[in-house]
């Protein structure tokens, strides 16, 4: 007994979820039977429609066989108006009578004085088919009883054509039908829906228990907890499914572990990695690859891989050489595009093989390119450096030879080798002073002692220095620096080499007549804002963003020639990057040129620091 019991059992709880499908296709059952209602009442009233339409082509047959020839009482549209309402009234219908030329001659909705006003009915497309065919018929919207309308016409007179009499029904009755039969479905879908949520909500207790169970074990597995076991006491397909998750679960334990040891290992190596499959897609990618070619590392492992294949040429030769040779590559250099722009790589590919058969590649990428940007910069510095030198040397060379040849017993002549002599000498003391300046503040080694400093004092320093030069040059200085502007937080002796530089150049490049400097200060925002403005010879707009790098002269010869560096618009440049400034130029060709610079107001908590 306890045994047959016991096999009742097993059997309820292996039947147990078959038998709650039946519920799946109990809904199935009820949204057919739902549509099909829907769809049979659609018939219905088409098949209300085609009769309605039926018997109005009988009626309009008949009332034709009685109007064989246009009577002569017609005349009067009193009397054509009469006979449309006598029928009207008998059919309970809208009846019209239309001439040959449109013209409404009764109407048994309309009163006979309001018949002359009637629109002309000969563009109505129902009268359209009767004067073509004999037959016509549309469905339209009636602005008379305002409801819709289905109208039937013929050709009256079968010999000759007199009139089109047109007859026209509400489509009220399809609609009450319509609804009636809408109300019976919506009682039945009603009823229908009620009984299977009682049965559908009876059915979840008996689920929802196993069921929750094992929703709520699978959620901590999803969110990294394998502790939770399930307790297996059915063996049906709930059962079976809560057994595979604990050996999920003790499988996921184990392979977690194993992960967290890859992922140390994997990200801890300062080289980006990548792996592709077969076909060039990337699969795997380590935190410094993923940065590097902005690859989610994340998506990667929830997902198995990026999903992007690898598209710069370079890598995909390598790629393909690798696939052909399966052989690998060791520390080869290649230029790449990337999302952070042009990259120089030092690459060492390895190929995957399985069974002879590659499965893709390992990719190990070291990024070279800060170091070849130094050697570059390094190798431009030394040449622009040797080229800059080279010119004055060469020059002090050649007018030294001249002398010791035999021109220093020239008076006129060697005085004027020797204020050349004497010129280039001062141009490379010049050149040297800027390059070690330059470098001291590129190489971040200048203490910069910040503090309050009086801008109109500092710009009028600066101008008294060149008095001489503006003098000589016959330059029109306009000075606009408001009595009230406030401190600058700065570090005077540097802030005026930024002056000296910007006020050199205009007294450079302006014209020997008419030369007209302009120096404007005023505040913007929290920050003191200085224009330089000259109507020098300008700068061309291809000019423009390279006029703060380093030896970068527009016009070379003149440049030397007025004892230019190439060197002061770089300078000015670090030393307001350093102070959190700005500087900007704007220029037209032969208009002149506009510097500005920006500098941080002193705030009222200012102290006195330095910075390096």
């Amino acid at each position: 007994m306890v045994t047959s019991s016991k096999t009742a059992e097993s059997a309820v709880k292996k039947t147990s979820v078959s038998f709650r499908l039946g519920l799946v296709f109990g809904l199935v059952i009820f949204f057919t039977v739902a549509i099909s209602y829907f769809y049979l009442g659609g018939q219905l009233r088409s098949l209300f429609y085609d009769d309605i339409k039926k018997q109005l082509y009988k009626e309009l047959q008949l009332n034709r066989q009685l109007l064989e020839s246009r009577p002569a009482q017609w005349d009067d549209i009193t009397v054509s108006d009469r006979w449309a309402d006598d029928v009207g009234a008998a059919l309970e219908l809208r009846v019209t009578l239309i001439s040959m030329n449109g013209a409404v001659i009764g109407d048994s909705y309309i009163a006979p004085e309001r018949l002359p006003s009637v629109e002309n009915h000969m563009q109505r497309p129902e009268v359209q088919q009767a004067l073509v065919g004999g037959y016509g018929e549309n469905t339209r919207f009636s602005e008379t009883v305002k409801e819709d309308m289905l109208y039937i016409a013929i050709l009256l007179g079968s010999q000759k054509p007199f009139a089109v009499l047109r007859f026209a029904k509400p489509l009220s009755q399809i609609k009450r039908l319509e609804t009636e039969i809408r109300r019976g479905v919506e009682g039945a879908l009603f009823w229908s829906l009620f009984l299977s949520l009682i049965f559908g909500a009876l059915t979840a207790v008996f689920l929802a228990s196993p069921l929750r169970r094992i929703a709520l074990a699978a959620d901590k597995l999803v969110h990294g907890d394998y502790s939770s076991k399930l307790q297996v006491k059915r063996d049906d397909e709930i059962g079976q499914l809560a057994r595979a998750l604990n050996y999920i679960s003790d499988e996921m334990k184990h392979m977690n572990q194993q992960e967290e040891w890859f992922k140390a290992v994997f990200s801890s190596i300062r080289e980006a990695i990548i792996v592709t499959d077969s076909n060039g897609v990337v699969m795997l990618g380590n935190p410094a690859a993923c940065r590097f070619f902005n690859l989610d590392c994340g998506q990667m492992i929830r997902a198995g891989g990026a999903g992007r294949k690898v598209t710069d040429a370079r890598l995909l030769d390598l790629f393909e050489r690798i696939k052909v040779s399966d052989s690998p590559i060791a520390k080869e250099e290649i230029t790449v595009m990337t999302d952070r722009g042009e990259r120089v790589l030092q690459v060492s590919a390895m190929p995957v093989i399985k069974d002879s058969v590659s499965q893709g590649t390992v990719f190990v990428l070291n990024d070279i390119t800060r170091l070849r940007n130094l050697e570059r910069v390094r190798r431009d510095f030394v040449s622009s450096v040797s080229h800059e030198l080279r010119t004055p040397l060469t020059s002090i060379t050649g007018y030294t030879e001249t002398l010791l040849e035999g021109a220093i017993h020239d008076p006129e002549n060697a005085k004027h080798f020797l204020q050349i002599i004497h010129q280039e000498s001062e141009q490379l003391t010049a050149l040297i002073n800027d390059v070690l300046d330059l470098s001291k503040i590129e190489s971040g080694r200048i203490n910069y002692t910040f503090r309050p400093v009086n801008l109109s004092d500092l710009v009028e320093k600066t101008l008294n220095l060149f008095s001489r030069a503006i003098e000589k040059k016959g330059i029109a200085l306009h000075l606009h620096i408001p009595e009230d502007l406030p401190y600058v937080n700065a570090d005077s002796d540097y802030l005026e080499l930024v002056v000296r530089n910007l006020v050199d150049n205009a007294i450079k490049y302006v014209p020997e007549e008419n030369g007209q400097i302009w120096i404007k200060a005023f505040v913007a925002d929290d920050m003191v804002r200085v224009d330089v403005k000259d109507n020098g010879i300008g700068i061309p707009q291809k000019d423009l963003g390279r006029i703060f790098e380093r030896f970068y002269r527009v016009d070379k010869a003149r440049s030397r020639a007025i004892g230019g560096t190439g060197l002061g618009l770089s300078i000015v440049k670090h030393i307001i990057l350093a102070h959190k400034g700005k500087v900007e130029v704007r220029s037209r060709l032969n208009l002149g040129s506009l510097f500005s610079f920006t500098v941080p107001i002193v705030r009222d908590n200012h102290k006195t620091k330095s910075h390096t």
